[in-house]
């Protein structure tokens, strides 16, 4: 596990802190305001600690004909990107509405932004952190905008080189920033490519705790992620997979999120700290099958003690057998029944 450790407000992320759980809900909201509210409480009874949107502007696309990969059902089909983006905004006003329900609900709020203007709305908005997505870690501008906020970035990977990490780092923190929050991601279902111990990579090349962005519904590659060291996780959300929503089939139901939230948390406890330390029930179990040293026939006074009479045999409330060889040589004090525990006074 990483010591690396950074805090916001009240809050300690990494180090000895629990495990910051993060529900993406950006597109699975559909830029419904009604299901955005809802988002927000299922993700709050599921045990969450914060809430993450997206603020995108549909003319950052240039080509008007550009496509969106959606799998829905099991099917894929192409939607139009700029279309697709656009369903997903919100007024100033809404995304207001949304923060505040985060805020009332206990949960922190933040979005990934791609466009500059949209860093001042959520400034104005009150957010503690921001959040670049994997496809805008070469926009520079983007990056400074960020760190001009003086505020901590997440960012996603992707398709990102370490080359280009430092770079992020560079830029960001030049302009004034203040922590980079790299979180770990792939797009690939090849798991030959997706590099899981990157995350003890960036724990070890940055002074900022690293994480991961979960890319299914699966929870195998979180306990993973979790063992090596992430101090914060996302998942993604939905109301209902059966909602024509982009990620959808990627994302958990309200169930779904509760149970992995049960599961992280019981993860995190076994994970406990890198100590050599046995149980409450180990030890009391040691004490019932650990061996002692014991009588292995009837022994009578004065008879030398060796390897014949004298050996090994549970429970292990007696004398520790790694005084066998002391015992050896000595003599029986008085008479000794087998499978008798040998004790101090037995010994000549």
């Amino acid at each position: 596990m990483s010591n690396n450790t950074f805090t916001v407000g009240p809050r300690k992320i990494g180090g000895d802190a629990p495990c910051y759980l993060i529900a993406e809900v950006g597109t699975t909201c559909m830029g419904d305001i009604d299901k955005a509210l809802a988002l927000i409480e299922k993700a709050k009874a599921a045990g969450i600690d914060a809430i993450k949107f997206q603020v995108i502007d549909p003319q950052q696309v240039s080509d008007p004909n550009a496509t969106y990969l959606v799998v829905h059902d099991g099917q894929e089909q192409r939607v139009n990107m700029k279309e697709m983006f656009a369903k997903l905004t919100f007024t100033e006003a809404q995304w207001k509405r949304i923060v505040d329900a985060s805020a009332k609900a206990g949960l922190d709020f933040f979005a990934t932004v791609d466009y500059l203007e949209g860093v001042d709305m959520l400034d104005r908005l009150g957010v503690k952190f921001h959040k670049i997505g994997a496809w805008d870690s070469t926009y520079k501008q983007l990056i400074e905008k960020i760190g001009k906020t003086g505020k901590p970035m997440f960012a996603d990977l992707g398709p990102t080189t370490e080359e280009q990490a430092r770079q992020i780092v560079d830029w960001y923190m030049a302009a004034g920033g203040s922590a980079v929050l790299f979180m770990h991601d792939f797009h690939t279902t090849d798991d030959m490519q997706m590099n899981m111990r990157a995350v003890n990579k960036l724990n070890e090349m940055f002074p900022w705790p690293a994480g991961f962005s979960s890319p299914a519904h699966d929870h195998d590659l979180d306990v993973a992620a979790l063992a090596l060291g992430s101090a914060y996780l996302e998942k993604r959300l939905i109301l209902s997979r059966s909602d024509f929503a982009f990620h959808a089939h990627e994302s958990l139901e309200p169930d779904e999120l509760a149970a992995w939230v049960k599961k992280i948390r019981h993860v995190e406890r076994a994970l406990g700290a890198a100590v050599i330390v046995p149980s409450d029930k180990d030890v009391a179990g040691s004490r019932e099958y650990y061996r002692s040293v014991c009588a292995l026939r009837d022994i009578e006074p004065g008879e030398p003690l060796n390897e014949g009479n004298v050996g090994a045999k549970r429970p292990g409330t007696g004398m520790p057998t790694s005084r066998l060889e002391e015992v050896w040589g000595k003599k029986a004090a008085g008479f000794i029944a087998a499978d008798t525990l040998l004790k101090e006074g037995d010994l000549a």
